[in-house]
């Protein structure tokens, strides 16, 4: 079952997803994978600021460092990122940063001109710590590939995100871009994910449909890797 909590501004699209699990919806190209490029601007943010502490399964703050099996004071530093992907200066800090790892999901559509062509329907991904631990799950919600969702599996507090914006970094174009996502929607309780503002998604590796024809109805999962890191007050 998906939840059902987007902004108003976004009322008359489906709502988001409810269930703590995994699903993709369908949709076009997602604020997850997005083939425009924001330009690839060199300039990025400087974050000189340290965190003392690394962030548990559920998000919470852990004093000291990976010996004792959390995180490093370094894993929720926030990135540097280019200016187009930049926070705003009132996005907050870091509230938790996850590694990403799953497939970029497509189907083969039969367009209007009676072409073929690959077409986003979601992404399906579990999201990790620096252990390698399994924290939660991101995928499309209800609101389509547009829309994309990311749970927690500890809390069960949700995000749904809407891209602002996507960059292309040199050399990059083999994998999906960086993107800039603002939360539209959340849910589940108030744990981390129900405070987060916006989300990046960084340091991107593969996950680009496939360049070749298709047959309509085919579908395909590409594998792909990224950072995703949520900020918030």
């Amino acid at each position: 079952m998906k939840h059902l909590a987007v902004m108003c501004v976004f009322c008359l699209l489906p709502a988001c997803s409810s269930s703590t699990g995994g699903g993709s919806g369908s949709g076009e190209n997602d604020a997850s994978q997005d083939t425009g490029n924001g330009g690839n601007d060199s300039s990025t943010q400087d974050s000189s600021s340290s965190d003392s502490g690394g962030r548990d399964s559920a998000g919470d703050v852990e004093m000291g460092d990976a010996s004792d099996g959390g995180c490093p004071g370094s894993w929720t530093v926030a990135p540097m990122a280019p200016v187009s992907i930049e926070v705003p200066a009132d996005g907050g800090g870091v509230l938790l940063h996850a590694a990403g790892a799953g497939t970029q999901n497509y189907t083969c559509t039969a367009g209007a001109d009676g072409g073929v062509s690959w077409v986003f329907v979601g992404p399906q991904a579990n999201l990790a710590d620096c252990n390698g631990n399994v924290i939660g799950q991101h995928f499309a919600s209800d609101g389509g590939a547009g829309f994309p969702e990311w749970i927690t599996t500890s809390d069960g507090t949700y995000v749904i995100g809407h891209k602002l914006a996507a960059y292309t970094p040199d050399g990059g174009s083999g994998s999906v871009p960086w993107l800039l996502l603002q939360a539209v929607g959340h849910g589940g309780g108030s744990g981390t994910l129900s405070q987060v503002a916006y989300i990046q998604r960084l340091d991107t590796d593969g996950g680009n449909a496939p360049g070749t024809g298709c047959d309509a109805g085919d579908m395909v999962q590409v594998p792909y890797t990224a950072d995703y890191w949520f900020y918030g007050p």
